[in-house]
C-alpha cells in the first residue's frame, strides 16, 4: 500500500493572488521555495549542502538547472506539481522505485514528463518528494487528476511485490494485526463502559436491545412512520417535478473521519463501499448522519460517472436530459439471477448480506445496498413484533401445566403398583439409577466410525506439500532456504508414499476377510457390531 499526496502551484490559485489578481512571480517563488525546503529540511539524513536531487537518469541534478527550469514555467497554467510517495515498506532503492513509477505514469498519460525528486529518511515513515514541471519536454500541459493516484499506487505495489515480496507481505500482515488490535481495544472499552452502566443501574444486563426497541417504539408505530416518510418524499418529488425546479443538492465537505482514517472523494468506489460495509458491521463505530450522507453521495457520484458499468440496454435509449436525472429506485433488484424485494424473508436477506461481506463478491449499487439494509431492518423489527406478549402467554401456559400436575393425583401418570413397590427398595433404586447413567454413557459412544483417517492424513500431507512448494517458488528466497524447502518436500513425498502403502495393506486386509468369510455364516459380527 502506498500513500500518495498531490498538490500543485499555479498563478491562479488562492495563495498566488496578490491584491486579488493572479501573480506569476509569486507562483514561481513558491515553487522555488518548495525546492529549497525539500532539499534543506532539517534532519539527520541532510548532507552538507543539502540533499541530492535525482531524475529520470541522473543521480545528482544541478540545482541551478532545476531553478532555471522552474522559472521557465512562469507562463504555463501550472508551474509545478508537488507529489509525495510514501510506500508501506522502505524500498532498498528508492530511486529505482521512483523512476519505475514515474516512467509508467508517463507512458500511461502519453507524456514525456520532466520531474525531479528528493529522498527523505529523517522520519519513521520514509518518503520521496517528487516535483513535476507544469509542461512536459514537448511543451504539453501536464494535468494530474484523481484517477492517476490509483495508477501510481498500482505501479508502486507492483514494484514492491516484485522486489520486496516478503517484506510487503509482513507489512500487510502487521497492518491487519494492528487493525484487529484496534477493533479489539474498542470492544474492550465498550464492554467496560457497559459493565460500568450495569453497576450503576443504568442498564440491565439481561435485556435484549431489540426487546427494548420494540417496547419503546412498537413495530406498528414504526411502520406507520416509515410509510408517512415515504408518502412525504413522494409528494415533494411530484411537487418539484410539476414546478420544474431542480432537486435541492446538499453541500458536502471534502473529508470525513471514519474507522480511524480520513476519507474523501479521492478514494475509489470499492474503498468507499468497503467503508460502508465496515460501518454497518461495527455498530459502535458508525458516523454521524451528515457524514454518512456525504459518503453515500460520493458513492452515487462515482457510480454515475462511470466507475460502475452502465446497462447498455437502457442507457443507450435515454435522452441527455433523462441521463442527467437520477433513476428512481425499483422495489426489487436481482443478484446472480435471484430476485430480492421487501417481501423476501429475513433469512434470505441476511444471507445475501453475508455474501456481500466477501471482498471477492460482486458489489451492489449503493441504491440497492441501501434498499437491502432497509428491508433487513424492517424484517428484523417484524420478527420481534409482539415478542413479549407471546412470551408471557407461553409462560402462563407452562406455569399452568406445572401447577395442574402438582395438584392432580399421580402427576398425570399411571403407575404400576408392582413397579412402585419394587422401586421403594433402596438397592433396586440404586441399581436402576446406575443403569440409567450407564445407558446414557453408552448412547454417547459411536458404534460406527465411517471416517477414512488414512485419506484425511493424505489430504493433510498434500496441503502441506502445496504450501511448501508455494514458499519454494516465492521470489527472493535464498539458495539455502530453497534447499531446506526441497528437503522438506522430499520428506513429505516419502510420508505420502508410506500413507498410500498403508492404505493398500488395509484394503488387501478387508478383501482377504471378505474372501475368508464362512459361507455357512455370512453375517459374522465382531463385539462392536461390525463385520
Amino acid at each position: 500500500m502506498i500513500v500518495v499526496k498531490h498538490s500543485y502551484i499555479s498563478a491562479r490559485d488562492r495563495q498566488s493572488r496578490v491584491g486579488g489578481k493572479p501573480s506569476k512571480g509569486v507562483a514561481v517563488g513558491r515553487a522555488l521555495a518548495h525546492l529549497k525546503y525539500i532539499q534543506h529540511r532539517p534532519g539527520e539524513d541532510r548532507e552538507e549542502g543539502g540533499r541530492e536531487f535525482f531524475g529520470e537518469s541522473d543521480d545528482d541534478l544541478s540545482v541551478k538547472r532545476l531553478r532555471k527550469a522552474v522559472r521557465e514555467m512562469a507562463d504555463s497554467k501550472v508551474v509545478v506539481h508537488k507529489m509525495t510517495l510514501a510506500p508501506e515498506i522502505n524500498p532498498a532503492d528508492k530511486r529505482a522505485f521512483t523512476r519505475e513509477v514515474m516512467r509508467k505514469l508517463s507512458a500511461e498519460k502519453g507524456l514525456d514528463l520532466q520531474w525531479m525528486a528528493v529522498e527523505h529518511n529523517n522520519t519513521d515513515h520514509h518518503h520521496i518528494h517528487v516535483v513535476i514541471l507544469g509542461k512536459d519536454k514537448n511543451g504539453t500541459d501536464v494535468r494530474i487528476d484523481k484517477k492517476d493516484y490509483d495508477k501510481i499506487k498500482e505501479y508502486g505495489d507492483r514494484y514492491l511485490e516484485r522486489v520486496h515480496p516478503l517484506e510487503l507481505e509482513r507489512a500487510r500482515a502487521e497492518r491487519e494485526r494492528k487493525e484487529r488490535d484496534r477493533i479489539e481495544q474498542r470492544k474492550r472499552e465498550r464492554d467496560a463502559v457497559r459493565q460500568e452502566r450495569i453497576r450503576e443501574g443504568l442498564e440491565l444486563p439481561w435485556m435484549h436491545k431489540k426487546i427494548l426497541r420494540e417496547q419503546l417504539e412498537p413495530y406498528s408505530q414504526w411502520k406507520e412512520k416509515q410509510l408517512e416518510k415515504g408518502r412525504a418524499k413522494s409528494t415533494a418529488a411530484k411537487r418539484d417535478e410539476q414546478s420544474g425546479a431542480e432537486p435541492e443538492k446538499p453541500y458536502f465537505q471534502d473529508t470525513i473521519q471514519a474507522a480511524g482514517k480520513e476519507w474523501s472523494k479521492q478514494n475509489t468506489l470499492a474503498e468507499l463501499k468497503d467503508l460502508n460495509q465496515y460501518l454497518w458491521d461495527n455498530y459502535d463505530e458508525r458516523i454521524d448522519k451528515p457524514d454518512y450522507k456525504k459518503l453515500v453521495a460520493w458513492m452515487k457520484d462515482k457510480e454515475r460517472l462511470g466507475e460502475r458499468k452502465p446497462d447498455s440496454k437502457t442507457d443507450k435509449d435515454k435522452t441527455p436530459e433523462q441521463a442527467k436525472q437520477p433513476e428512481k429506485p425499483k422495489d426489487h433488484f436481482e443478484y446472480k439471477g435471484e430476485k430480492y424485494s421487501k417481501d423476501s424473508s429475513y433469512e434470505k436477506l441476511t444471507s445475501l448480506s453475508e455474501k456481500l461481506r466477501d471482498k471477492k463478491a460482486d458489489r451492489l449499487p449503493v441504491e440497492n445496498y441501501q434498499q437491502l439494509r432497509g428491508w433487513i431492518e424492517n424484517a428484523d423489527r417484524a420478527r420481534w413484533s409482539g415478542v413479549l406478549e407471546r412470551q408471557v402467554e407461553l409462560s402462563k401456559l407452562q406455569y399452568g401445566r406445572e401447577g395442574a400436575q402438582k395438584i392432580m393425583p399421580d402427576n398425570f401418570r399411571a403407575v404400576n403398583p408392582l413397579q412402585e413397590q419394587v422401586m421403594r427398595n433402596p438397592v433396586v433404586g440404586m441399581f436402576m439409577a446406575g443403569a440409567s447413567v450407564a445407558n446414557e454413557l453408552v448412547r454417547w459412544i459411536p458404534l460406527t466410525d465411517t471416517r477414512d483417517r488414512l485419506k484425511e492424513g493424505r489430504d493433510t500431507l498434500e496441503d502441506a506439500k502445496r504450501d511448501k512448494h508455494q514458499e519454494y517458488v516465492t521470489p527472493g528466497r535464498t539458495e539455502e532456504e530453497k534447499a531446506r524447502d526441497k528437503e522438506t518436500i522430499e520428506k513429505i513425498n516419502q510420508a505420502i508414499d508410506d500413507n498410500q502403502e498403508t492404505r493398500d495393506k488395509a484394503n488387501d486386509e478387508k478383501k482377504k476377510k471378505k474372501r475368508d468369510r464362512s459361507p455357512e455364516d455370512p453375517f459374522t459380527f465382531d463385539p462392536w457390531g461390525r463385520y
